[in-house]
């Protein structure tokens, strides 16, 4: 029993492992899309930046050539904002970055990834939990097997009944203590 459980709390050691593996990678994922969503958004500033500009001096020309060259998720956002009639309309949205159609793709992808990681990372807590407590009870096995294994060294009957009760009462303890856990299977393929 002491071999098998220090054997599943290796295994629990490799699913915590893998676990938080997994939770890196796509930590790493989020913080790329977060970064590539980042820059998109700072070119949708620039752009609309830009058509601002050529509003605020009038010129129709060069506000067509930004409105043009807009990015689609920018695009729908700011025919939002215009439908709101922002140059004239005090109650209108500050800008098309407020408007509810302003969605970034990166940027959900990179929420969907973080929360992806955390959940990951969670589950190789969990994971940690259970390696650390067939630890527990590997240690309590050890303990079992020690008192069994000393009380055969005295002569006494009494030391050696009170030391195999005590190596009883230990691992019966520790078995109590197994049953509860969650048992994980040996994969070979």
């Amino acid at each position: 029993m002491t071999s098998w459980v220090g054997f599943q709390a290796a295994l629990w050691d490799g699913e915590q492992a893998s676990h938080y593996a997994q939770a890196g990678s796509a930590r790493v994922a989020a913080t790329a899309a977060l970064t590539a969503g980042g820059q998109l958004q700072t070119a949708d500033l620039l752009m609309f930046q830009g058509w601002l500009n050529a509003a605020a001096q009038n010129e129709p020309t060069l506000q067509t050539f930004y409105r043009q060259r807009f990015r689609p998720e920018f695009a729908t956002a700011f025919e939002a904002w215009i439908k709101t009639d922002p140059l004239t309309n005090p109650g209108a949205p500050a800008s098309p970055f407020v408007v509810p159609e302003y969605q970034s793709a990166l940027l959900t992808k990179a929420q969907r990834l973080q929360r992806r990681a955390d959940d990951l990372f969670n589950q190789g807590q969990r994971d940690n939990d259970v390696g650390d407590r067939f630890v527990r009870a590997t240690v309590l096995l050890a303990v079992a097997l020690f008192f069994g294994g000393i009380g055969q060294t005295f002569k006494s009957t009494t030391i050696k009944g009170v030391l195999v009760a005590l190596a009883f009462v230990v691992c019966a303890l520790s078995a109590l203590l197994v049953a509860r856990l969650p048992i994980l299977e040996l994969k070979f393929f």
